[in-house]
C-alpha cells in the first residue's frame, strides 16, 4: 500500500511539474497583436503646395507589419480643403538596430471643400448697371493614394514618397511628392 501511494504522489508531482513548465512557456511567447496610433505631419508639392496631417488607427502583427484606417486634413494653394479617409499598410524591416526602414501605402477616398468665387452682373438696357461678388461653398470626391518609404527610430518616424489624388474642382490625375515625420504610441 505504501509503494502505490507513494507512486501516485511520484505520478502528481512529476504532473504538476510538467504542467508549471508548459504554463511558464506560454508566458514567455512574444507578443502577436499590437494596438498602434500614428499621428504624422508634413508638406506635400505637386499641382498645388500644402499642409498634411494623418492619424492612423491600426494594429501591429509580428511588429512588423502594422494594417489600420487611417483619416486626415490636408490644405492647399488651391485653396481646397481635403478629409481622406483610407486603409494603411505599413512594413517595417528589422536589421538588429535601432533604425529600421519601412513602406507606407495608403489607398482611399478624399472628402474636397473648397469655395469658388465670381461675380453676377445686373444688366440694364444692355449695360451693366451693377455687380456683386458671389462665393460659392462646394464639395466632392476623389480618389487617394500614397506610397512612401522612410525609417522608424524607436517611436519617431520619418516618410517620404509619392501621392496620386483626383480632385473635384481640377480635371485630372494630379501626383507629386511629399514627406512627413511623426509619432507612434
Amino acid at each position: 500500500m505504501k509503494n502505490s501511494a507513494l507512486k501516485t504522489i511520484a505520478v502528481l508531482c512529476i504532473a504538476v511539474c510538467c504542467g508549471l513548465g508548459s504554463l511558464s512557456a506560454q508566458e514567455q511567447q512574444e507578443k502577436k497583436v499590437a494596438y498602434n496610433f500614428i499621428n504624422e505631419y508634413g508638406f506635400f508639392i505637386g499641382k498645388n503646395v500644402g499642409w498634411t496631417g494623418v492619424f492612423v488607427n491600426g494594429i501591429a502583427i509580428k511588429q512588423y507589419d502594422l494594417i489600420g484606417l487611417g483619416v486626415g486634413y490636408g490644405i492647399n494653394t488651391g485653396s481646397f480643403q481635403e478629409v481622406p479617409l483610407f486603409l494603411n499598410y505599413r512594413h517595417y524591416f528589422e536589421r538588429g538596430r535601432k533604425l529600421k526602414p519601412l513602406i507606407n501605402v495608403a489607398a482611399g477616398v478624399g472628402f474636397h471643400f473648397w469655395t469658388d468665387e465670381h461675380t453676377e452682373y445686373v444688366y440694364q438696357d444692355g449695360y451693366i448697371v451693377d455687380y456683386q461678388d458671389v462665393e460659392e461653398s462646394r464639395h466632392g470626391v476623389g480618389l487617394y493614394a500614397t506610397i512612401a518609404g522612410g525609417f522608424r527610430v524607436k517611436a519617431l518616424s520619418f516618410t517620404g514618397g509619392f501621392f496620386f489624388r483626383t480632385f473635384p474642382r481640377e480635371p485630372g490625375f494630379n501626383g507629386g511628392i511629399e514627406a512627413k515625420i511623426g509619432y507612434t504610441f
